[in-house]
């Protein structure tokens, strides 16, 4: 193991002792004061957008907080972003992806469009390449105003763009113009309308 590899396993001890203790603290907080914690979960879903959709009621989310799923979703987030490729303004990662259609392709290959995500999609975790289609097909059902495509079962645009639990991005040209903070805490959509607008005009 060389020290790259060692420096990064020390970084996932470190994270997995802090995601430990901030749930372990939230679990508390939320058994002994379960009114005062929700407020502040809800704060927080207020500042981000995510009491918003009506149809993604806070009681379906706050009561996950700090449980077991939570803490092994929070702690594959953050070790994700340790491996976190894409740099504001430096090069996008070219990462393989793939059409409905199964045909393979590059996510350059979609810069001459904007995305634009709208409205939440309740998506299973895949198993399978066919699972991943068949929930973008779920997605096209909605029809998004973009193209839609999916990451290979090696999830390396997921792992290059850091994109767990969500992330935005606005690429062109090869090059990304605007990277968002991790979400859903720190997601900001109107930040990216905002740079669209401006290379739109």
């Amino acid at each position: 193991m060389g020290p790259l590899r060692a420096g990064l396993w020390l970084k996932k001890l470190w994270i997995l002792l802090q995601v430990a203790v901030e749930v372990a603290m939230g679990k508390v907080l939320m058994t002994l004061f379960p009114e005062r914690a929700k407020q502040n979960i809800l704060a927080m879903g207020q500042k981000t957008g995510m009491t918003r959709n009506p149809q993604f009621s806070p009681d379906n989310w706050v009561p996950t907080f700090f449980s077991t799923q939570y803490f092994w979703f929070v702690l594959k987030v953050r070790w994700q972003r340790l491996e976190d490729k894409a740099e504001l303004g430096g090069l996008a990662p070219n990462c393989p992806v793939i059409r409905l259609s199964g045909q393979k392709c590059n996510i350059w290959d979609f810069m001459q469009d904007g995305w634009a995500f709208k409205n939440n999609v309740d998506i299973k975790s895949h198993r399978n390449l066919q699972d991943r289609l068949q929930a973008a097909h779920m997605l096209l059902a909605r029809s998004p105003q973009c193209p839609v495509v999916v990451d290979t079962m090696q999830n390396q645009s997921s792992q290059l763009y850091a994109a767990l639990p969500e992330s935005l991005y606005v690429l062109q040209k090869g090059r990304i113009l605007y990277k968002g903070k991790p979400g859903p805490w720190n997601y900001h959509p109107e930040e990216v309308r905002a740079v669209l607008e401006k290379l739109r005009s």
